[in-house]
């Protein structure tokens, strides 16, 4: 049960943020929330520092390796791979993740709530930047493969210069989260049926 109780701090720390903010959330209220002891969590933890490493590390960058090994699971074109990490960005924690040791935040689980904490801890708390810089470094990585990828299937244009559209495809896949959540008017659809179109446009043969 130790390694429960671990992934259930966890789980309900994150909760808790979601809701109000993770600086606001103290370890007597995830303790409370958890219905455990102080000493347990302490036992697997040193400090909130250290809940809010692992909540990065589970809720993020494990995220990023399963979108990373599902992209590749999926058979399509490149359009239709990027249009997979669209959808996948807003649903994946919905479908799959929050749901471990006993305790579901599922319940509480709001996408746009999601990427706002993600914002403000990356502001707040400088010394898990590095996780942040790493993971869309690994990204990079992953979408420039897939670019090659497509031009050696003759699915798009030879003479793009990949960077360019790498950089060109994670724009439009950071910048739509932000419209989502701050521009309420534009639907997601709307959102993402904008950025494919302005993507095929610049790719196409």
């Amino acid at each position: 049960m130790l390694i429960n109780n671990k992934r259930k701090i966890v789980d309900v720390a994150f909760a808790l943020s979601l809701k109000n903010g993770f600086d606001s959330v103290s370890i007597k209220q995830i303790q409370e929330e958890a219905d455990l002891s102080a000493g347990s969590i302490y036992y697997h933890f040193k400090d909130k520092d250290e809940i809010l490493d692992s909540i990065v590390n589970i809720y993020l960058k494990d995220g990023v390796n399963h979108l990373k090994r599902d992209v590749r699971n999926f058979e399509g074109s490149l359009m239709e791979k990027i249009e997979f990490v669209f959808n996948y960005k807003i649903n994946y924690f919905l479908e799959e993740k929050i749901d471990s040791s006993n305790h579901s935040t599922k319940s509480h689980f709001n996408r746009k709530d999601y990427w706002v904490l993600l914002t403000s801890v990356y502001h707040q708390h400088p010394e898990i930047r590095p996780t942040f810089y790493e993971i869309h470094e690994e990204l990079y990585d992953f979408y420039y493969e897939l670019v090659q990828e497509s031009i050696e299937n003759e699915e798009i244009r030879d003479d793009i210069d990949i960077r360019t559209l790498v950089i060109f495809i994670q724009s439009c896949l950071k910048g739509y989260l932000d419209l989502w959540v701050y521009q309420p008017n534009f639907s997601f659809e709307e959102l993402v049926d904008s950025n494919m179109k302005l993507m095929w446009e610049a790719i196409k043969k």
